[in-house]
């Protein structure tokens, strides 16, 4: 087999922090390391995601590994913030999107089994004020339809675009503009989306009288003392918390870190570490026992993990099958494997465990393209390596040939947009402005040195012309590619199309 070649010097691989932690012995009855040897795994386990990391694939990664009630591998590389050269260590904190669903479901399952939420009670129960287009009802939908994705109701939408983006809403607005919402082209079946949970921490809210984020704090993060885990960025030190990029043809550019308080949500809304939700793992893995103490019920844990939806989707490498409350259900290479990712604009969270062989992985980092694929195949790599399956080096050859061609096709693509004319028919005065929508907001078009920036509440993005013939321009204000129509009278646009939405022109 020919040499793996790295393409890092050795300066920058001397610049990969790191942080070994081991705890304790491995369960006898565990049998995935060489005579128990949990340090001997951890090495073999460094290795290899140390060639990984060499791929450059993201400025910076953090690992966390569990193996029966033992965190036995944790450590940081590469950067939490590129200009500073801030290393990444296991305590680094980063924004783990829509894993927080695990969290939310397990606090009203936790409710649930108190008395003190009913999962099969309607969401008109708890939110009598609630209104959605006919044939929808509150009445008809329970908080466990909300929790499993089979509400009925249409993602997406001005709620969801609020909470997880912009952070322009107050709680009375946002109830009021699910009065927009339809039903879902699927009816009840399965359909993954942000907007059932947005809608159950309503009904949390208003039935407990207290915020769901106190509510997560109160019932899962402390009693696992998970203090590095939180929704309120405006309490953390913002030296622990890793800065977003997206990968160029070569290097990083850095993003906007486009959240707050405000847009931190119970679909995706907590900053955490990979130390952190190895203890939240680890619960999982044991039943809710954590260093010898039933820290939870086990029969709540049990709910969380059983088949409440169907679903029938390949994700990456893995199979999903199902949902339980707030986790996919899905194998890896015929293992099940339980777990919930979470993507954000320059971030990517990966938190999964395999219940029978109780072994668990964390993977977290700040580069959501060639970053999440980076994710998934440390996670895999490290499941590969606990199960002793042959033929990882292999594998590791075929990483490396997906991450070239993922730095060809951002070249491609950046070409293939720069090939378009730039040219405007109007002055970019014409443009600026401010547009609001009843719905989604308001949206502000600025010219600075020159050029446009436009932001929608914590949302910001640079601009560049798609089609200047059509007065069409390209944003990326959640990350993606998305296209912004003009409509020009005289010497002023007096509107423009956002996402299938008119904002029309305050600025007059």
């Amino acid at each position: 087999m020919r040499a793996f070649k790295t393409g890092y010097s050795k300066q920058k691989l001397r610049n990969v922090t790191a942080m070994f932690v081991v705890v304790g012995s491995l369960l006898p009855a565990t049998v995935f390391c060489q005579k128990g040897d949990a340090g001997s795994m951890a090495e073999k386990l460094d290795s290899f995601i140390e060639k990984a990391f060499a791929l450059d694939l993201t400025p910076g990664m953090a690992v966390a590994a569990i193996q029966g009630s033992d965190v036995i591998y944790a450590r940081g590389f590469g950067y939490a913030d590129l200009q500073s050269r801030r290393p990444v260590s296991p305590e680094t904190m980063f924004y783990i999107a829509s894993t927080t669903k695990s969290f939310t479901a397990f606090a009203a399952a936790i409710l649930d089994d108190r008395g003190e939420l009913d999962l099969d009670n309607t969401v008109g129960s708890y939110l009598p004020n609630l209104r959605l287009q006919s044939p929808l009802s509150a009445d008809d939908i329970t908080m466990r339809d909300l929790l499993t994705h089979t509400h009925g109701i249409e993602g997406g939408g001005p709620v969801v675009f609020r909470t997880a983006y912009t952070g322009m809403h107050t709680h009375e607005q946002l109830v009021e503009l699910l009065s927009a919402y339809g039903p879902a082209s699927g009816g009840r079946s399965f359909n993954y989306g942000n907007i059932g949970y947005n809608i159950a921490s309503f009904a949390m809210d208003a039935s407990l009288g207290i915020s769901w984020k106190e509510l997560l704090q109160r019932e899962v993060f402390k009693p696992l003392g998970m203090n590095s885990t939180s929704a309120y960025l405006s309490k953390i030190d913002p030296h622990r918390l890793a800065m977003p990029y997206v990968a160029e043809e070569k290097g990083y550019r850095r993003l906007h870190y486009a959240k707050s308080d405000a847009n931190m949500h119970a679909a995706g809304g907590h900053v955490s570490t990979v130390l952190d939700l190895a203890k939240w793992l680890q619960a999982h893995i044991n039943s809710g026992r954590i260093a010898g103490k039933q820290v939870f019920p086990e029969k709540v844990v049990a709910e969380t993990h059983r088949k409440q939806a169907d679903q029938d989707r390949n994700f990456a490498n893995f199979h999903r099958y199902g949902w339980g409350l707030g986790w996919d259900l899905g194998t890896y290479e015929g293992d099940t494997l339980i777990h919930r990712f979470g993507s954000f604009s320059g971030f990517r969270s990966h938190v999964s465990f395999m219940p029978k062989q109780q072994i668990g992985v964390v993977v977290l980092v700040n580069e959501g393209r060639l970053g999440s694929f980076l994710a998934d195949m440390v996670a895999c790599s490290i499941y590969d390596r606990l199960l002793e399956k042959p033929g990882l080096d292999e594998k590791l050859e075929q990483f490396q040939m997906h991450a070239a061609r993922g730095r060809e096709r951002i070249g491609q693509d950046k070409a293939r947009r720069a090939a378009r004319p730039q040219k405007l028919p109007h002055p970019l005065a014409t443009y600026a402005g401010i547009y609001e929508n009843d719905e989604f907001g308001r949206m502000e078009w600025h010219i600075v040195d020159g050029k446009f920036e436009v932001k929608m509440g914590l949302l910001r993005s640079p601009v560049e012309v798609y089609n200047g013939e059509q007065n069409q321009l390209r944003v990326a204000l959640t990350g993606r590619g998305e296209v912004v129509g003009f409509s020009i009278q005289g010497d002023l646009a007096e509107s423009l199309t956002y996402a299938d939405r008119k904002f029309v022109r305050i600025d007059h």
